[in-house]
């Protein structure tokens, strides 16, 4: 009888052992991601969506190392669009670590490794990294069902692929990310659909999972074209922006919610404007508004702080162009006035604005009466159509800059510290160079 025990023991053992977790296949769970949002020296955000309920975690370590860290587990909800985010905090700075999805214990198979880098701890011991930021806005992903009748609208989605392939530190969606339609103006349901059908498109998922993304909004993210703060629908474009990005921590004016955001990438500071959330329409009385005082006021003060050498602030519209049509700044002219005034009254340099909305791309350059050089670095569409009629005068644009297709933009800073340069460079929706202009710190 001992030895039978004996034997039925070692039997169940070994078959134990034998036993492996079964692994998924990342089409039967995944709807989109995992991506990496916002990411400093000594925490990771990643978020992920499901295609049904689950319960999903993260395992994680140093590339190669000997041991996990795994999160806690996140239930994905319907009513939250089966979206999840994890805060990885046992992190180090300057590291590159692997990590695995698991789905109800499972692991998800992917067919390229998962893998996040954490920013380097540089000051005051070395000179800061060089890294690659890429920008772009107006991506339009098609659906039949909800599109208008005739061609459509959205193509050349292969520009993801060769977004990916340049395997930039930071990614920069510059609104219209999304285009909301008529059937999902009315909903909170409509603006889930609409953030779950775009971020689901094939091309897009590589993307998504190489460095990190960080958006800002416009019009057709926030809800009609157009629209302004007035629109009644803003609590569910607020709520969904929320649920499919992880940015930074969000800056609130006053009573109202806001997408406004800032964070430090390497030596860069780069600082996210709400276009929507205090926007009024061109009034006759003069009273009108895209970002408002008080969001001004804190980008002055965060601008006035910053010890960047280049210092990035996004915007969904043009800020610089002197040509007052659409949705520009020009067409505010008090608003843009104030904001041109402070930069200049506290000398601040460095100042680069990066923009999008106009469904074409150029850079504008402005010397201001302290001598300080502003940019505005436009880039329009991705795979929304762009405006190949002739388009408007603009006193700022810097000739050869204007760009009538759609692209993306990449920004390589680079030089050892007090020698800073900004190489920017267009591509087009197959990846070639279009046009590269070079800036110096302190030009």
């Amino acid at each position: 009888m001992k030895k039978l025990l004996i034997l039925f023991l070692f039997s169940a053992t070994f078959l134990l052992s034998g036993q492996k977790s079964t692994t998924l296949a990342v089409g039967d769970w995944i709807n989109a991601g995992p991506m990496l949002g916002y990411v400093h020296m000594k925490e990771a955000h990643l978020w992920i969506q499901t295609k049904k309920a689950a319960k999903v975690s993260l395992r994680y370590r140093v590339e190669g190392a000997p041991s996990w860290t795994t999160t806690p587990l996140i239930e994905t909800q319907w009513h939250t669009a089966f979206t999840a985010k994890f805060i990885l905090d046992d992190v180090l700075p300057g590291r590159t670590y692997e990590y695995r999805v698991l789905i109800n214990g499972n692991e998800v198979s992917f067919s390229e490794p998962l893998k996040f880098s954490t920013l380097t701890d540089w000051r005051y011991k070395q000179d800061p990294p060089e890294f690659t930021v890429l920008a772009g806005s107006c991506s339009y992903f098609n659906e039949e069902s909800a599109d208008r009748p005739g061609k459509p609208y959205g193509g050349d989605y292969q520009i993801f692929e060769h977004m990916a392939d340049k395997k930039a530190d930071l990614m920069l969606w510059l609104g219209d990310n999304v285009y909301t339609r008529p059937v999902d103006y009315g909903s909170r349901r409509g603006f889930l659909h609409r953030y779950t059908h775009d971020r689901s498109y094939p091309q897009l998922q590589r993307f998504l999972r190489t460095g990190s993304h960080i958006a800002i909004w416009d019009d057709h993210d926030f809800g009609p074209n157009d629209a302004n703060g007035s629109y009644v629908g803003k609590s569910w474009a607020h709520e969904a922006f929320r649920l499919f990005w992880a940015n930074p921590p969000f800056v609130n004016f006053g009573c109202e919610q806001s997408t406004a955001s800032a964070l430090e990438f390497n030596d860069v500071h780069i600082f996210l404007l709400d276009n929507r959330s205090f926007r009024t329409e061109v009034m006759n009385n003069g009273k009108d508004q895209i970002f408002g005082r008080d969001q001004l006021d804190w980008l002055i003060n965060n601008l006035k702080y910053s010890d960047a050498p280049f210092k990035l602030v996004c915007a969904g519209g043009q800020i610089l162009s002197d040509a007052k049509v659409f949705e520009n700044f020009a067409n505010y002219e008090q608003e843009r006035a104030y904001l041109l005034r402070r930069i200049e009254e506290e000398n601040i340099k460095g100042v680069i604005f990066l923009t999008g909305d106009r469904h074409h791309s150029e850079i504008c350059v402005m010397k201001n009466g302290k001598g300080n050089t502003l940019y505005d670095i436009t880039t329009s569409p991705l795979t929304s159509g762009a405006v190949t009629k002739k388009v408007e005068d603009n006193s700022f644009r810097l000739p050869g800059s204007l760009i009538q297709q759609r692209n993306f933009v990449a920004l390589k800073f680079s030089g050892p510290s007090k020698k800073r340069t900004l190489e920017i460079t267009y591509f087009d929706s197959n990846g070639q160079q279009i046009f590269s202009y070079t800036v110096r710190e302190n030009e």
